[in-house]
């Protein structure tokens, strides 16, 4: 009897394999100021998960100033934010891996499981090189080829497609509700990862630290083989 192929694990970055979001946003913070934008706490909940015009966008709207400025203008902020990303990127470290991750992708690649990296980040690459994952990352979606971010499927439909499985083969992994949306609209199970429950999760884990095979096969009932 044929083994059964294994399932596609596929990742969030920001939040799941590294706590790089922080600097995004500060990054973000740094542009408020610039603009004139009081930076609020509600701001720094909403903008994790989404891409770059739509956290602009969510800047600006949060002060009644969505028409500001045209698509070229806008264009110049957002690569703006990037280039100040980009300084805190440089500076990752392995160290900067959330706690657990190193041994479950070691534990994943040991067991035979494909991975691929679903981030919408068009620095997904560099930072999955400084914080050392890349031997455990062949497979990076080039978010620079896709149509729309998340809470579209897209990301996760191309990471699926890099590892050689349907998306309902697939398990992602994500801590945002924009990321969970992003892969059930993709047709994937979902491990949400957050101390406060993601609708539509398949299952729940409060952080990286709880993630081990062992236990994402007993909460999907995958075969222990």
């Amino acid at each position: 009897m044929p083994t059964p192929q294994r399932l596609g694990f596929l990742f969030d970055l920001h939040g799941v394999l590294a706590d790089s979001w922080q600097y995004h946003l500060r990054s973000w913070q740094t542009i408020a100021t610039e603009l004139a934008i009081p930076w609020t706490a509600e701001l720094a909940a909403k903008l994790p998960g989404m891409s770059r015009d739509d956290s602009l966008g969510a800047i600006l709207a949060s002060v009644g100033r969505q028409g500001d400025f045209n698509a070229s203008q806008r264009q110049v902020i957002t690569d703006h934010e990037n280039t100040l990303y980009r300084q805190y990127v440089a500076a990752l470290t392995p160290a900067n891996c959330l706690p657990g991750i190193p041994a479950f992708l070691q534990e994943l690649t040991e067991a035979g499981y494909p991975l691929a990296v679903a981030s919408a980040s068009t620095n997904a690459a560099s930072e999955i090189d400084h914080l050392g994952l890349r031997n455990y990352f062949p497979h990076i979606v080039d978010a620079r080829q896709l149509k729309a971010s998340k809470p579209a499927p897209d990301v996760y439909l191309a990471a699926a497609k890099l590892v050689d499985r349907e998306p309902g083969d697939c398990v992602a992994f994500e801590d945002t509700v924009t990321g969970v949306q992003s892969a059930l609209a993709a047709g994937c199970r979902v491990v949400g990862i957050n101390q406060n429950p993601l609708p539509g999760a398949t299952v729940m884990v409060a952080s990286t630290g709880d993630l081990s095979l062992s236990v994402v096969r007993q909460e999907l009932d995958l075969p222990d083989v």
